[in-house]
């Protein structure tokens, strides 16, 4: 079942950025013809259509891919949206590695899965080796980050659950915890962008971002946020929401970008902004990725003869995995079959 968020976590994830977005069901079946020519099926099912939309890049109708658009309806009466898309690869192209476009700016933040078919000649017939790689997501630096301002926020929901009256110095404080996180979140990334693209600038000039960040901690406006709070259960607020991330992020990145203007080191901010976005999408994407479920099945001509799938159908691997699968490690998915003489 897909994770649920309370209010109150509807507005922790606000303020502090992360993905609203749902869960996935990302099925994929790929079809290895004995001639090299591999055909590529994919079935996206989620219940918000913004799910589909805003996360992880999924192949555009108009190219290679025939896509198509659905909406199922579900034996509880639950609308689906279902995505679907099919590209058949001539034997001798390369494989996708991802579903973005060619030439999109963020192609590197989307989920990366390097993908190869090698057929090799030997004394007893003809060997298929598929092998798919998915890259790790970066997610243990901010996800340590997120589990410590997540404990205090949990408990103080579970007293808020339990009756136990709250006031808006109580809100106050949690909501202290949650824009503390926001702010090493933002530095994270900003940090990230900074030594990609400044490699050789003086620590002082990143100092001065730092003091930026931490200016705008000690003089947020915790009593608005504590009054936002206090609301979360009450109302739908997920309009106000909104408007707090996207003031959150205005003021943080105009306090960045004022900060490194102010180093005589630093003189051009262009290529740190495109970093800088990068980072936050990569991981925006990352968490979304988190609830996703994954099932992969590669059908290979001939006979099957090693594989580290989870199960084995005919002449199909089938590997099943949680999104967090990615989460700072790496998925391999190889299958050997045989085509005899």
């Amino acid at each position: 079942m897909c994770r649920l968020r309370s209010a109150l976590g509807l507005l922790a994830a606000s303020v502090v950025g992360a993905s609203l977005l749902g869960c996935l069901e990302r099925k994929e079946r790929i079809i290895i013809s004995a001639d090299g020519a591999v055909e590529i099926n994919l079935l996206v099912e989620g219940e918000d259509i913004r799910d589909i939309e805003e996360g992880d890049r999924l192949p555009l109708a108009g190219g290679m891919w025939d896509v198509q658009r659905r909406t199922r309806q579900t034996p509880e009466g639950k609308q689906v949206q279902r995505f679907e898309a099919r590209r058949r690869i001539p034997a001798g192209i390369d494989l996708p590695s991802n579903f973005a476009q060619r030439g999109d700016a963020l192609e590197e933040a989307y989920l990366q899965f390097p993908t190869q078919l090698r057929i090799e000649r030997r004394e007893d017939g003809w060997y298929y080796h598929f092998t798919r790689t998915y890259q790790p997501r970066a997610y243990a630096q901010i996800g340590l980050l997120q589990d410590l301002a997540g404990e205090q926020a949990s408990k103080f929901a579970a007293n808020r659950e339990q009756g136990e009256e709250m006031g808006l110095v109580e809100f106050k404080g949690v909501s202290e915890v949650l824009i503390s996180f926001a702010i090493a979140k933002v530095e994270t990334f900003a940090r990230q962008a900074f030594l990609e693209t400044n490699p050789n600038v003086p620590q002082d000039a990143w100092l001065a971002v730092h003091d930026a960040l931490d200016n705008i901690r000690r003089s947020a406006d915790y009593d608005r946020l504590a009054a936002i709070l206090s609301q979360a259960g009450k109302d739908d607020n997920s309009k106000v929401f909104e408007a707090v991330t996207a003031e959150f992020d205005a003021v943080t990145t105009d306090a960045i970008v004022s900060a490194l203007h102010s180093s005589a080191f630093v003189t051009d901010t262009g290529a740190f902004r495109r970093r800088f976005d990068f980072h936050k999408k990569a991981f925006e994407i990352t968490e979304d990725l988190g609830d996703d479920r994954f099932e992969i099945a590669v059908q290979m001509p001939g006979t099957i003869i090693s594989h580290n799938g989870d199960r084995r159908v005919g002449d199909a691997v089938i590997w099943t995995f949680p999104g967090k699968m990615l989460y700072d490690r790496t998925v391999e998915l190889m299958v050997t079959s045989r085509v005899a003489d």
